[in-house]
């Protein structure tokens, strides 16, 4: 009996140590793995619970404004509300796709295929920039996992007014094109950012803001341009009426300061509304008064004139034979638009003459002619801060020929944009100073408060002597208005100096000149003596039957934009015609 009662106590004490043996494993076990879970899988877990508990919102900063040289608003920003969905949250992707559709411009089939696309995700827009009564109606349908959320949106509040040179402005907020986008950075500001705390229902609503981890958004600063709004109204009402009353393809027009170099207005037609920029093609968004470089015809004889006044070649007073229309230069027959024997230098210039300035070329050679376009600045990029500026085009002297010599004064194998020639113009009328041209009056933070002033001029170079400019302004370029084809540019109160322009336009695709394709210009300035504004109107493809020369479809769109733009700067009459 006592052996069965020891050995029963000695089976009881080794399922007692094997079961103390099996606890202490399984407490060995748990406290490995309690290791493990706060080692090895503590980020893992760490970072669940930030998913699960934590939040982050974007406070997105305000767009700055862009104004005119007045201070007029341009370009804005205002909030619209949006629509978003957390998918995760949508009981019945169905049923909410077909009640947000009653009160929303989208369709049910659109909503449901938008939320199934994400439904494991925690975001997604349905609709964005609705309409206020919109939003308060998705509000009140009070549907889980559907939210409304306030966006900025870009406008413009003069429609089509600027639009090229203003640029867009997309969705997420970024300049695309334009001053939107030469100065994006500024603009744009830095956004900023919430970090909340929710709570572990599936409703996650927040319960506080973790303060040390966020920070403010700082709004974008302001842009306050050279364009002049009244200006610029003016010349986009001109131009159009031009482009209209001569069936043309196009036209672009530009107006400075010369003795700046403040852009007062850059225009084109046709041109879009920013408001609904999706509507335009690239083609018309594209500010064609920087970006287009096309042959300038005879308005490039102003500039290649002042070459020769430098060059020593010119005797005012001498005449050159024009040959009644035709003259032999070597291999090349030159032709006048109409036909001219003896002629001065001024009597040239007043009646674009190509024979004439074929002459005083050949005295000149390849070399001065070449230095004069250059020393203007064609061939190269302004410098005025505009995306997509073109350089135009000036052959290296080593691919001119002796059909260059006579070619290139009357704006042949050149192309330059609209802009380089208002600011070379504006190079004769400012007394031979080159000056840089601008669209940016100043720069201001988000209190605008001015953080930098574009007051002075920026002189790139003299290009000629003041004798020499003053000669070209107030005798050759005045004789243009008074006695040649600037005739339709004459203004009633103030004299107005120019010179006109007819184009050919080439062949894309290979040499030559098309039939029947011209580009119309003119390009003044006044009053003369002491200009106060130049004025570059041109026509695009105007229809044949109606007129193409400069003289008709440029020039009286120019008066135009003179007498308007004087008037609003309160010019006194010239003197030379108050008395009439």
């Amino acid at each position: 009996m006592e052996a069965r009662y020891a050995d029963q106590g000695r089976n009881y004490s080794v399922i007692g140590g094997t079961i103390l043996v099996g606890l202490c494993l399984s407490f060995a076990a748990l406290l490995g793995r309690l290791v493990h879970i706060n080692t090895a899988l503590a980020p893992k877990l760490s970072a669940l619970v930030q998913n699960q508990q934590i939040g982050r919102t974007a406070l997105p900063a305000r767009r700055g404004s862009i104004l005119d040289a007045a201070g007029r608003l341009v370009a804005g920003t205002r909030t619209r509300p949006s629509v978003f969905a957390d998918p995760v949250l949508i009981d019945d992707l169905d049923e909410t796709a077909l009640r947000l559709s009653m009160v929303l411009a989208v369709a049910r089939e659109r909503i449901a295929e938008i939320l199934y696309e994400n439904e494991a995700r925690r975001f997604c827009w349905i609709s964005r920039l609705i309409e206020p009564q919109d939003a308060v109606a998705v509000r009140e349908l009070k549907l889980r996992g559907i939210g409304v959320r306030n966006e900025s949106q870009r406008y413009y509040p003069m429609g089509e007014l600027l639009a090229p040179t203003l640029g867009i402005v997309g969705r997420e907020g970024r300049g695309l094109e334009g001053i939107e986008l030469a100065y994006d950075e500024h603009l744009r500001g830095v956004d900023g950012q919430r970090v909340l705390v929710y709570d572990g229902r599936s409703r996650r609503r927040p319960i506080r803001a973790r303060t040390p981890l966020s920070h403010p958004e700082r709004d974008g600063g302001h842009i306050m341009l050279t364009i002049d709004g009244v200006i610029q109204s003016s010349v986009e009402k001109n131009l159009r009426a031009a482009v209209e009353s001569f069936n043309a393809e196009s036209g672009v027009a530009v107006v400075m300061s010369p003795k700046t170099g403040d852009v007062l207005a850059l225009a084109q037609y046709p041109s879009f509304d920013a408001n609904d920029y999706g509507a335009a093609d690239v083609e018309t968004r594209r500010n064609r008064v920087i970006c287009d470089a096309a042959e300038p015809g005879s308005t490039f004889k102003s500039y290649v004139a002042c070459g020769a006044l430098i060059a020593g070649v010119v005797d005012p007073d001498e005449e050159i034979d024009c040959g009644n229309g035709e003259r032999r230069f070597g291999r090349r027959v030159m032709h006048d638009s109409s036909p001219h024997g003896l002629m001065t230098f001024e009597g040239i210039i007043a009646k674009s003459s190509n024979i004439g300035m074929g002459v005083y070329a050949e005295r000149m050679g390849n070399d001065a002619i070449h230095s004069i376009v250059r020393a203007f600045g064609f061939g190269a990029r302004l410098g005025i801060r505009f995306p997509g500026e073109a350089t135009g085009i000036v052959l290296p002297l080593s691919r001119w020929t002796s059909y260059s010599t006579t070619s290139v004064p009357i704006g042949q194998e050149v192309s330059a944009t609209p802009l380089q020639l208002a600011t070379a113009f504006c190079a004769i009328v400012n007394g031979g100073e080159l000056m840089r041209p601008r669209l940016v009056k100043a720069i201001l933070n988000a209190e605008s408060e001015i953080v930098k002033y574009y007051g002075a001029p920026d002189v790139v170079r003299r290009v000629m002597p003041r004798e020499t400019a003053r000669y070209m302004t107030e005798q050759v370029l005045v004789g243009v208005v008074k006695n040649g084809g600037g005739r339709a540019a004459a203004l009633a109160d103030w004299q107005m100096l120019g010179k006109t322009g007819t184009a050919q336009m080439p062949f894309l695709d290979r040499k030559g000149y098309e039939p029947s394709a011209y580009i119309g210009s003119f390009i003044g300035a006044a009053p003369a003596g002491d200009p106060a504004c130049v004025a570059l109107v041109m026509i695009h493809r105007p229809d044949t039957g109606l007129g193409y020369f400069g003289t008709t479809v440029a020039a009286p769109a120019v008066r135009s934009i003179m007498a308007d733009t004087l008037a609003y700067f309160n010019i006194p009459p010239s003197s030379r015609l108050a008395s009439r």
